[in-house]
């Protein structure tokens, strides 16, 4: 396994020795300032990261508090290495999250030790977050992932004044779908819908994931409505496009999906622009998160009363006040496009 590790040391031979100790553990990345350190993490997220506390400039400490706000440094562990010896320095740098501390001059075998301790430990919690973040069954998200990523993503757009976007996506009839063709072929059915509807949902920070049974969500991070009902038009015709017959189905013979939109954009009538103080406290703001998610599973329930096979969207200020429900089709001359390649 190649471990990307960042060594942040202005010292030239602590940088000669801890490279000649750790050049068969991964590959090493040197910054000799705390602005090219946060500069390298910024660009790609690293395994491990060894910081100087007593740094020029930027001390060591500064650079940690900056790193801990850098989403490419979420869970990686920092080793303070540092050349003071006293017992309230190392309290102070554990007591910060630092994952580990060394004090200079230190032998190659600690080091490497420490290090790979780290570095296994890191891998352990990836693996575990990667499977409670990755359904089992179709590859895609997992329900925990999405309601984690609505809510850092519901704040994340508030501090930059972005629109969001979220989409829930039903197979409809799926029952019938089931009872019919057996329990395997049910599962294949939403393996190849996860996969259509991935097909769609391209931008690194958009986020498909099934919300469990036949639902997925798709969230759309930077996304007003109009994006949103574009890439609502794409999946339904995605879908579509599979072919999986569904003799069984009230709506057509072959499985279709019904979508429900919700988003929070400019037209939005609770839109507040960046001068904005926005929520009280964070509580308020993650239950602002859940109002859009309530918000896209009421134009679900529009788009299945319509008829199905359909997308409908519901703004978040109709969850506070009576606003009418959008309906999404094609335009006119897409008709005859009924796969939409």
């Amino acid at each position: 396994m190649d471990h990307k590790i960042v060594v942040v040391d202005d010292d030239p031979g602590t940088i000669h020795l801890i490279g000649r100790i750790l050049q068969d553990v991964g590959q090493l990345i040197f910054a000799t300032s705390g602005e090219k350190a946060l500069e390298l993490v910024h660009d790609s997220a690293p395994d491990l990261i060894l910081l100087d506390a007593e740094l020029p400039g930027m001390s060591g400490f500064k650079v940690f508090e900056a790193l801990q706000a850098e989403p490419g440094a979420l869970g990686v562990p920092i080793i303070f290495i540092t050349s003071h010896t006293e017992a309230g320095f190392e309290v102070s740098a554990l007591s910060m999250g630092a994952a580990d501390f060394i004090a200079k001059p230190f032998t190659p075998a600690r080091l490497l030790a420490r290090v790979k301790t780290h570095l296994r430990a890191k891998h352990t919690t990836d693996e575990l977050r990667r499977r409670v973040s990755t359904d089992a069954l179709t590859g895609v998200g997992s329900r925990h992932l999405f309601e984690e990523s609505l809510k850092s993503e519901w704040l994340r757009g508030l501090r930059s004044c972005d629109p969001i976007s979220l989409l829930l996506i039903d197979v409809d009839h799926f029952n019938l779908y089931s009872r019919r063709y057996g329990h395997a072929k049910g599962e294949n059915c939403l393996r190849r819908v996860a996969a259509a509807i991935s097909g769609i949902v391209r931008r690194p920070a958009d986020l498909v994931a099934r919300c469990g049974g036949e639902q997925f969500g798709v969230l759309l991070p930077q996304t007003p409505r109009g994006g949103a009902e574009y890439i609502a038009r794409r999946i339904l015709g995605a879908i579509d496009g599979l072919g999986l017959c569904h003799e069984d189905s009230v709506t057509a013979n072959h499985v279709t999906a019904s979508i429900g939109m919700s988003c929070y954009d400019e037209k939005s009538e609770c839109w507040e622009g960046p001068s904005a103080n926005h929520f009280r406290d964070e509580s308020m703001e993650c239950r602002a998160a859940n109002t859009l998610l309530l918000a896209a599973d009421k134009a679900l329930h529009s788009a299945k009363r319509a008829g199905h096979a359909r997308a409908r969207l519901v703004d978040i200020a109709a969850m506070d006040a009576s606003v009418p429900t959008r309906h999404t089709a094609p335009p006119p001359d897409e008709e005859h496009h009924a796969k939409w390649a």
